[in-house]
């Protein structure tokens, strides 16, 4: 198998996971929306979350004052739903999502529901 065919394989494989989580990944942003964003300045910093922006860029983009912005991050890093991105040169804490841990976030959430 070349290299081009590898590539090919592992793009079609990622369409069809797309395809498949694509439901669950609605589901589970609804749940992130009703039970941890619950604002739009909330909604708004956590999609600025990228791994580059410091906690007064996260402000900026949810126009919130820098006190929310680093009490929101805070809350995130005490749930372990992000991580800080060390050695970063930016002013403020910069942090990118963990997705396995709003995975399994999520799981809990769903599995509490059903019990």
């Amino acid at each position: 198998m070349t290299d081009s065919d590898s590539i090919r394989l592992l793009r079609s494989i990622d369409r069809r996971l797309a395809l498949l989580s694509g439901a669950e990944n609605r589901k589970m942003r609804a749940r992130l929306l009703s039970d941890l964003l619950r604002a739009p300045g909330r909604t708004a910093m956590f999609d600025a979350i990228d791994g580059k922006r410091p906690s007064p860029d996260l402000a900026l983009a949810a126009k919130v004052s820098d006190r929310a912005a680093q009490l929101f991050v805070k809350e995130l890093l005490d749930l372990g739903l992000v991580r800080i991105v060390p050695n970063s040169p930016a002013r403020g804490i910069v942090v990118e999502r963990d997705e396995d841990a709003l995975v399994d976030w999520y799981l809990q959430r769903a599995g509490a529901d059903s019990k």
